[in-house]
């Protein structure tokens, strides 16, 4: 009994899963549902796995777009989501250009005094920032080697000039002499001629003769030489003469070196450096104070080459410094190598408080718009040269020309800003790519 039985109950088992496997069997599952709860459950599970494959494979064969179209939002930036922004429409600007700047004051006279010998400061009469008139001392030197050359060069002249007074003396009394010794020469000659005629009558001893003859030499000797001393004064003056400008000239060096112990301002201004102190010693030049006339100030401004100011009218031009003092262009340098333009600027009016050379200044200029322009905010501009205009939901880059600021933003000019109805985005974009999708936060002019 047993035996038999074991088949059966085999195949009463296995007769619902082989319908339940089996399609055209599928109204009769209930049966085996009652029979088996989990193969009901079973079932689901494998139809509902069957559809999600089916859906996902659906999605993979169509690839996801946005706003329709196959342009240049499909694909990856489609698949960003668009980015709110907010624009602004293009209007020709009508006003003046700025640029905020920095200058360095300096004086175009201007003079630095320095030591002209090696001395010790012993005196400094002046400080920085004081008013000095010309000729005022600014500090007193000491160098004893300057002021004994000076004093041995004058005792020298001295000397000279009382040699020059004897020799004087000496020629006037040499000529009373000479007249002098003429006389006596022609009576000794007179003397040889009577004891000569004598002689020959042998009236007279050949010792007189003889005497009379000395006398008369000598004394022609003495002639001779006292013409020649006199003859001779007019080249030893001239020799004392040169002798004496020498002197003159070494003494006008030494002079100059003992007055630059006693430095004084060469014009009327300000000091505006002082390199000595008390008991320092100073080379030969080595700078003492540096002085600069407060009405020849100039504020040197450099300008960036995409500003081309250099093609503008000069008395267009003009700048206002952080004090309120107003300087007017007097030139401007054409394009170096740094690729920048220098202007020089001066003040309007004499300035009350005028900074002192060599400080910067924070001014800005202004200057008329040579072409049309659009002002625009900091954040629409990238790189300084380019901007995105709204296009129909996506953004579109063009090339611009800075020509100017203003105090909300930068002056840019390009061709297709001169359309009014062209819209600029001013939201500043991470990472901007033309055709990037992106939605309005609100209409141009309409208020938030």
């Amino acid at each position: 009994m047993n035996t038999s039985s074991a088949p059966n109950s085999g195949a009463q088992r296995s007769a619902p899963s082989s319908v339940s496997a089996e399609a055209p069997a599928r109204p009769n599952a209930s049966e085996g549902e009652k029979s088996n709860p989990n193969a009901t459950t079973n079932s689901e599970s494998a139809e509902s796995s069957e559809e999600m494959t089916t859906e996902e494979a659906k999605k993979e064969e169509t690839p996801p777009t946005r706003g329709g179209g196959n342009g240049l939002r499909a694909g990856v930036l489609a698949k960003q989501g668009a980015t709110s922004v907010e624009v602004l429409r293009s209007q020709i600007y009508t006003g003046s250009a700025q640029l905020k700047l920095f200058g360095i004051i300096e004086a175009q006279e201007k003079a630095t005094i320095t030591a002209s010998s090696n001395a010790t400061v012993t005196a400094i009469h002046v400080f920085e920032g004081q008013q000095v008139e010309a000729n005022t001392l600014l500090a007193t030197l000491t160098d004893t080697s300057i002021t004994e050359a000076l004093e041995q060069k004058q005792s020298a002249l001295v000397e000279l000039d009382a040699r020059q007074r004897n020799e004087a003396l000496k020629y006037e009394n040499d000529k009373a002499t000479l007249a002098i010794e003429k006389e006596l020469l022609r009576i000794a000659k007179n003397s040889v001629d009577r004891f000569t005629s004598l002689n020959s009558q042998q009236l007279s001893s050949g010792s007189d003769y003889e005497s009379a003859l000395r006398s008369y030499q000598t004394q022609l000797l003495s002639v001779q030489n006292r013409e020649l001393t006199i003859a001779q004064y007019p080249d030893q003056q001239k020799q004392a003469q040169a002798q004496r400008n020498s002197l003159l000239s070494q003494i006008k060096q030494s002079q100059e070196l003992t007055d630059n112990l006693t430095p004084t301002s060469d014009f009327s201004g300000f000091v505006a450096k002082l390199s000595l102190n008390l008991g320092q010693k100073l080379r030969s030049g080595d700078a003492i104070a540096e002085l600069y006339n407060p009405e020849s100030l100039a504020l040197y401004v450099r300008v960036p080459q995409r500003y081309r100011l250099d093609t503008l009218d000069l008395t267009t031009i003009t700048a206002q410094d952080k004090n309120g003092n107003n300087w007017v262009a007097q030139s401007i340098r054409p394009i170096n190598e740094s690729g920048a333009q220098r202007i020089t600027f001066v003040p309007e009016t004499t300035l009350a408080n005028a900074a002192l050379p060599g400080t910067h200044q924070s001014l800005t200029l202004l200057y008329p718009v040579q072409s049309a322009a659009v002002e625009v905010p900091i954040t629409a501009v990238y790189d300084q040269q380019r901007l995105y205009l709204f296009d129909k939901g996506t953004i579109k880059a063009i090339n611009v020309e800075l020509v100017g600021q203003t105090e909300q933003g930068f002056l840019v000019s390009a061709p297709e800003l001169n359309n009014n109805a062209t819209m600029i985005i001013t939201t500043r974009i991470k990472n901007p790519v033309t055709g990037m999708a992106v939605s309005l936060v609100r209409q141009p002019g309409e208020r938030s």
